[in-house]
């Protein structure tokens, strides 16, 4: 082999086989790099485990849903306020029965009067001067019924003694009782103006209130005329009327109480209750005319008043109320979230027969042990595990 080949050779052997202190200094530095990457990864690991023991509870609290729930009540079904107004338990005008001039009036208005009481006096000189003429034309028809009755007598016993003929004996029983029927119309004739004499003095027919007073000292009076002297009212107790939509007209009972409410009485309540209605839907209105009765012994209530009445009525039918912020709007229909005594939640469907605004009547799907979610999350779903935040609350709540 040639100089020059074997030159090329040894070039060749030590680039293949580098020096062994070349690789000495290369294989420390990467050892100690992997450790410190090792160490690192190691308390990564530590510290993630350390922090994971806190987090893990809260988290669990925070996938646990917390709820409010009440129970469906029995219905005790309170109807919408209405509008009402009140009236006069009697409402009756005074008018005359008899002709003459006003004498005296005793009331004005606003005056509380009893039953019996003189309301005013009227002067009646044509009555009286007719009454005069048939007490005296009553006294001439008893004179001639006293000599009728003597001749009669008289007759008869001649009659009887074959004195006189049959004929005059008829003629005097006829003369006789001529007499009697004249006594006995003279005596209606004068009854009759001593009514009218009566009808002087204008009485109260009941205990009331006088309202109105349509005549004065001197007015001439004219029985049959129409024209009214006085209007007397009975406001205690009062009446009061109202017109309850067709939807509730069912629950509209005989004794069914209502409050009754006034502007002119703010804060303030009057209790009444139901004596009357129509028993009939008015096919205008398509109401049902509903009649109160309230108490008014201190006569603060006027006749003539508007007023707001609410009816409370116990529905005996077995519907169940529930808030109506207890609703879910689900593809399945009208939902609502219970529950259960595992403490998870289920989806319910209920059937509500009637809205009541704040209020749901609920005819099926509901008991009154069931603890209803409301205002639940549209999150919420079946088997959901829940934690009621207070079961102490109620529908009415």
């Amino acid at each position: 082999m040639s100089e020059g080949n074997l030159a090329v050779a040894e070039n060749q052997e030590r680039e293949i086989v580098p020096p062994t202190v070349k690789k000495g200094k290369l294989r420390f530095p990467f050892l100690a790099g992997a450790m410190v990457l090792v160490a690192l990864a190691a308390i990564g690991v530590v510290m993630r485990l350390s922090l994971a023991q806190p987090i893990q509870p809260q988290a669990s609290e925070a996938a646990e849903m917390t709820v409010t729930v009440v129970h469906p009540e029995k219905a005790s079904t309170r109807i919408p306020v209405l509008p009402g107004r009140t009236q006069a338990y009697t409402d009756a005008p005074i008018h005359a029965q008899t002709s003459g001039y006003l004498k005296k009036w005793y009331f004005d208005i606003g005056a509380k009067v009893k039953a019996g009481q003189v309301l005013a006096e009227i002067d009646t000189p044509e009555v009286d001067q007719e009454l005069a003429q048939a007490q005296a034309q009553l006294k001439v028809a008893q004179a001639a019924l006293n000599l009728a009755e003597v001749t009669y007598r008289r007759s008869q016993d001649l009659y009887k003694r074959n004195v006189i003929a049959v004929e005059d004996f008829d003629t005097a029983a006829d003369t006789y009782r001529e007499n009697q029927a004249m006594v006995m119309a003279d005596q209606a004739n004068i009854s009759q103006l001593e009514a009218l004499e009566a009808f002087k003095i204008v009485r109260a027919p009941f205990n009331g209130i006088v309202t109105a007073r349509n005549t004065d000292l001197g007015d001439y009076i004219a029985s049959g005329s129409g024209s009214q002297l006085f209007r007397m009212q009975q406001t205690s107790p009062l009446r009061v009327y109202l017109n309850v939509p067709q939807i509730f007209a069912e629950l509209v009972k005989i004794g069914t109480e209502g409050d009754l409410t006034l502007d002119e009485f703010p804060g303030r309540k009057f209790l009444g209750h139901v004596t009357n209605t129509a028993k009939a839907i008015d096919p205008i209105s398509r109401t049902l005319l509903t009649e109160l009765e309230v108490p008014n012994e201190t006569g603060e209530l006027f006749p003539g008043a508007y007023a707001l009445i609410t009816l409370q009525t116990n529905d005996n039918t077995g519907l169940l109320t529930i808030p109506s912020n207890a609703l879910l709007f689900r593809s399945e229909g009208t939902t609502v979230g219970v529950v259960d005594a595992n403490g998870q939640a289920e989806i319910r469907q209920i059937t509500v027969s009637l809205n009541l605004g704040d209020r749901l009547q609920i005819s099926q799907g509901l008991s009154m042990t069931d603890q209803v979610i409301v205002n639940p999350s549209d999150s919420l779903a079946n088997g959901m595990t829940v934690k009621i935040r207070k079961q102490t609350q109620t529908a009415k709540e």
